[in-house]
């Protein structure tokens, strides 16, 4: 009997203690697993724009870890509410492409090599200080609260309004609704552009 009555003390000592520790979420990243998690978000929302497109996106996700309203990790950035149907950050984490999708090597390969430049610091700057982005076809009840930057290939890029930086217009347009294209209305799942078909002769 005693020995139970100190088996249920030391649990009940140790369960208050754990819930006396603060919970403090990760902010330190294995280098190996923040290249992985960069390289799966270039690889499916940017893997098939150029390579400009891809640094873009790669920047967006490294920007958003510097920003205190964001995980302080690459992992948490491109993960942040991928265990929801919606509210994930990135479409991928929460649409299954993960699973049901695999990309070709190639695709895998060159958005590895940016991951692994842009966390070196090796990339120049596309979007500075930009923390959203979407597809070009698709638009977010967001993208008005924000302030748009550029658009790069399929995606448009976005700033927070309080941004300011040097040399940039403080007469940008906000975000609105881009005019559909009568040029190409084709669904561009994910925001990736499809290779192109080659043509007969």
């Amino acid at each position: 009997m005693p020995r139970a009555l100190i088996a249920v003390m030391c649990l009940l000592l140790l369960a208050a203690r754990a819930e006396a520790l603060e919970y403090k979420p990760v902010t330190i990243e294995d280098p190996a697993t923040s290249v992985h998690c960069l390289t799966l978000a270039i690889a499916y929302e940017a893997g098939y724009e150029s390579l400009e497109g891809q640094q873009a996106v790669a920047e967006v996700v490294l920007n958003r870890r510097h920003d205190a309203a964001f995980p302080k990790t690459v992992c948490g950035v491109v993960f942040a509410g991928a265990q929801r149907h919606t509210g994930c950050q990135f479409t991928f984490t929460c649409d299954g492409s993960l699973y049901r999708r695999q990309l070709p090597d190639r695709v895998l390969q060159a958005a590895r090599i940016v991951a692994t430049d842009a966390l070196a610091g090796r990339l120049p700057s596309r979007v500075p200080y930009a923390t959203h982005y979407h597809a070009e076809y698709v638009h977010p009840y967001w993208a008005s609260t924000l302030v748009r930057l550029t658009k790069i290939g399929a995606h448009i890029f976005y700033l927070p309004r309080a941004t300011t930086l040097p040399g940039l217009s403080t007469a940008l347009p906000p975000a609105r609704a881009e005019e559909a294209s009568s040029a190409s209305t084709s669904f561009r799942p994910w925001g990736l552009a499809l290779p192109a078909v080659p043509q007969r002769p």
